[in-house]
């Protein structure tokens, strides 16, 4: 039977990737965005968590978790959303290795640029990533 990970560590690991590559870009749970002050940052949510995929032909084993999170890169520059968006993209799409520090092993992170927007009301563009992590269980 395979073993899934406690939600705390996945978002630990989102955290600490996210914060590394666009440093020194900040970087917020989705519940705690502060639109008013800075004029780039980003904003992450996890979905999705233990929903095992089952490979082979006994289902109980080779179990892959495949947890979701967004990415929002919120900026005020058109310019710097999409290179923030490149620089994760570069980083994190198809990487295989520790993801985060707590030694959480990742098979492959696939990264779709779902959509860019702009928020008159916030004066700010938005680009939004969707992220998934295979994770053998």
């Amino acid at each position: 039977m395979s073993v899934q990970q406690n939600p705390i560590v996945y978002g630990e690991a989102i955290q600490y990737e996210l914060s590394n590559v666009v440093n020194p870009i900040p970087v917020y749970a989705s519940f705690n965005r502060n639109f008013a002050t800075q004029p780039a940052f980003l904003t992450w949510y996890l979905r999705n968590v233990h929903q095992p995929v089952f490979t082979g032909q006994t289902q109980s084993n080779k179990g892959i978790d495949r947890p979701i999170f967004q990415v929002s890169i919120f900026s005020q520059d058109m310019n710097d959303a999409f290179n923030l968006s490149n620089t994760i993209l570069q980083s994190l799409h198809g990487y295989s290795g520790t993801f985060g520090t707590s030694g959480l092993w990742v098979a492959k992170v696939d990264i779709d640029w779902l959509y860019n927007t702009y928020d008159n009301e916030l004066g700010l563009n938005q680009v939004i990533l969707d992220c998934t992590l295979d994770i053998p269980t």
